[in-house]
């Protein structure tokens, strides 16, 4: 079963009381594998979550102020998922 990311998690984890008030997300070695909530994160500007088991990027596709994405050591086998990242224009920084 896949181990997911959810709303409860996040503000826990960040100290808040909405998602769209986080900017820095830090979630590394959580074995997540499911991250659709981030599509709730409208201002996230940096995103740490290396060490999961994240397959693909198309839920970072609505992350538009992402600035810097790090994903080392995830799942994430084919360059053609790089495409869900083409329409973010802040992204400066991204570790795979």
């Amino acid at each position: 079963m896949a181990k997911v990311l959810t709303t409860d998690f996040i503000l826990m984890r960040c100290k808040a009381d909405k998602l769209t008030s986080i900017k820095n997300l830090n979630l590394w070695g959580n074995d997540l594998e499911d991250v659709s909530v981030l599509k709730q994160l409208p201002n996230m500007e940096i995103c740490s979550l290396s060490l999961n088991k994240i397959k693909s990027l198309r839920d970072f596709n609505s992350c538009k102020k992402i600035n810097e994405l790090f994903l080392r050591k995830n799942q994430i086998s084919d360059l053609l998922e790089l495409k869900h990242l083409v329409d973010l224009p802040n992204l400066r920084v991204l570790w795979l």
